[in-house]
This record gives C-alpha cells, sequence and structure tokens, in this order.
C-alpha cells in the first residue's frame, strides 16, 4: 500500500455539505429561519459554533460525526434519537456513545482530506506529545485545523504494523535521526520529520478490516497527526494566543483556548507496551517518579474553543 498525497484528490477549503439525499432521520435546515423554528437545535448549533452565518445555510445534522453531549443536554434534545448501545450493530446514520465531546453519529464511507481543507478535530492533551499533535477527525467538535500539504497513510489491523508504513517513509533520510524510545520516536517522526519532508499533517485511513468502520476499535474515528502543533498543550502553541487552531461555523474565529497544567496521573494508557528501558518519556509524570502507578487517560483533558 503505497501513501497517498492528497493533492491528486478533489481540492477544496472545507469539506462538501448535505451530500446524502438521505438524512438518515437527522434534521436538515434550509436556511436561517427553518433553524430558529427548531429552539432546541438552533441553541444547540448556537452553543457549538456560536452565530450561524446565511452562507452556513443549507445545515444537515447528519454530516456531524460528532455532537457534544452537554451541548446536547443542554439544548434539551436529550432522549429525541435512540442511542444504539452495541456498537457492533451500528448502521448508517445511528447515534452511539464516542470519545469526547461524547456522540457519535456513524458513517460508514471515509474519504480522504484533500491538500488544504479546513476539518474539524478531536484531541486529548497528553504530555507524550511533544512535538505533533495526533487528534480524531470529528466534524461537529467546533474545534477547526487545516491540514495544509497533507499525506495519506494505511492502518493495517496488525496492531504492531499500524503506523509502520508512515514512520518508514517519514524517518528517511530525515536530518535528525528519530530516537529509539518509545513515545519519544513519534514526536520525532510526526513532529520534526514530517515537517521536514514538507507536511503540515498526516492522516491515517481507517483500521482494515475493522467493521463497523473506524479504528483501534472505535466506532467512526480515524487518526490524522498536525505536525505544526504541539499536543501536549491545549492550544497546540507555546502561546495559546497564536495558537493555529480556529472555531465557528467556517474557522471564522481563532480558537479561545487556554494551555492548562497537566494532571500528574494524566497518560495515554495505563502502562508502556514496551519495557521500561525502552520507553521515554514517560506516560504520566506519576509514573515518572513511581513507575508502579497506572497513568489515566481520563484524567486528561479535551482541547476545546470558547464560543
Amino acid at each position: 500500500h503505497e501513501s497517498v498525497i492528497a493533492s491528486s484528490l478533489t481540492v477544496g477549503e472545507f469539506e462538501p455539505s448535505c451530500t446524502s439525499k438521505d438524512d438518515f432521520g437527522w434534521p436538515r435546515f434550509n436556511d436561517a429561519s427553518e433553524l430558529a423554528a427548531e429552539p432546541s437545535w438552533s441553541k444547540y448549533f448556537s452553543a457549538v459554533y456560536g452565530e450561524m452565518p446565511p452562507e452556513a445555510f443549507p445545515v444537515c445534522t447528519y454530516d456531524m460525526h460528532v455532537l457534544n453531549t452537554t451541548a446536547y443536554d443542554a439544548a434539551g434534545l436529550t432522549g429525541t434519537q435512540p442511542v444504539v448501545t452495541n456498537t457492533s450493530e451500528l448502521e448508517e446514520g445511528d447515534l452511539f456513545y464516542s470519545v469526547s465531546p461524547g456522540f457519535g453519529i456513524y458513517h460508514e464511507a471515509w474519504t480522504p482530506l484533500p491538500n488544504n481543507t479546513w476539518t474539524e478535530v478531536g484531541h486529548q492533551v497528553y504530555p507524550t506529545e511533544l512535538d505533533g499533535m495526533w487528534v480524531w477527525r470529528q466534524r461537529g467538535s467546533g474545534v477547526w485545523a487545516n491540514v495544509g500539504r497533507t499525506i495519506v497513510f494505511p492502518t493495517p489491523s496488525d496492531p504492531s504494523q499500524v503506523h509502520a508504513d508512515a514512520i518508514a517513509f517519514l524517518s528517511d533520510g530525515c536530518s535528525k535521526p528519530p530516537s529509539k524510545l518509545w513515545p519519544q520516536l513519534e514526536s520525532d517522526i510526526f513532529g520534526f520529520c514530517a515537517r521536514e519532508k514538507g507536511y503540515d499533517s498526516v492522516q491515517f485511513e481507517p483500521q482494515e478490516l475493522e467493521v463497523p468502520t473506524g479504528t483501534f476499535g472505535l466506532p467512526g474515528l480515524t487518526e490524522l497527526v498536525l505536525t505544526n502543533l504541539q499536543g501536549d498543550l491545549d492550544s497546540g502553541s507555546a502561546n495559546a494566543s497564536e495558537t493555529l487552531l480556529r472555531s465557528g461555523w467556517f474557522a471564522t474565529d481563532t480558537c479561545a483556548v487556554e494551555n492548562t497544567p497537566i494532571d500528574p496521573l494524566c497518560g495515554l494508557m495505563a502502562f508502556p507496551p514496551l519495557p521500561e528501558v525502552m520507553v521515554s518519556p514517560k506516560l504520566c509524570e506519576a509514573q515518572a517518579e513511581d513507575p508502579s502507578v497506572a497513568c489515566e487517560g481520563t484524567r486528561c483533558v479535551a482541547t476545546t474553543c470558547a464560543v
């Protein structure tokens, strides 16, 4: 499987909207008056995106891959759609529980993003993402990033080969030899080496043979690395006011976000999958002090933009 440079794809600044003839039970709003006539959905979209500009319409809720559970509940929408709890039975358009911001709307098809496309993402702030920001593609999150010049790699079903093609390609000829230690190796390759090759982002396809469509057993989610951002910071930038992340319906505003301290127990996983001598940096601050301490992903915060 060869990597794909996404310049060969149809170029567009934003992902297309309302292309499906079937809304799968989700509301479609053709103009601002139709949205205003549905106060709950009007409140929801305002909470996630702020003011909806006239050019936003038509708005198809089915286009969203995620819904913010806090905003959904506050808008009075809880219970208006059935939630599928057995994700092995997901069908197109089903609502299900997912990672932050909470709900997913299932889409079987996946399409890589063309160069320079604005897309919505989800990110958990992990202390080990020292260079490059790993995110999920999450249309509907309200947090925007531009993929710039991008490249696409497969996600093999064999866990030991998940990022192998990308690592081999990006590290080849890199002027900074990647660390032999994990997870520093990934910061070196998906940050410095990817940038040196001229890539602003690295996309991964859904995991091969995974049904329903997704990655690592998480339906609807695929990985994306933003090489110019720093994943151990909420904003991705040392100065939060200079973040490259955006908010608003068409990424019209700079994301209002502050860099916050990371909980000492926050970590990607409880324990590393490799012997301790092969791991640097440690997965969480508490584990660096005491290797027997389990890190906790639930202690890590998600990047959000104040609206």
